[in-house]
């Protein structure tokens, strides 16, 4: 369930930024500069974040989130 989650949330993403991609086409047309800016970053941004969401174990904070391949806890929990 959770990697097919990630998998729609990567393609969701993927999908997302090819419309900021012709948002930023249909700018550059239009000679709207600061606009297609901002949706080529957006796009670079979403297109980044689909390939960098972590395969490893994830512990959510509010600040920073703690990433590590496995979890210690885990470790001693089968010792």
């Amino acid at each position: 369930m959770k990697k097919n989650l990630i998998n729609l949330v990567r393609l969701g993403l993927r999908i997302h930024s090819f419309f900021h991609l012709l948002e930023f086409l249909f700018a550059i047309y239009e000679n709207a500069y600061i606009t297609a800016s901002i949706a080529f970053i957006a796009m670079a941004l979403e297109l980044t974040a689909s390939y960098l969401i972590p395969k490893e174990h994830i512990h959510i904070k509010p600040l920073i989130s703690e990433v590590h391949e496995t979890c210690e806890t885990e470790k001693h929990s089968t010792k």
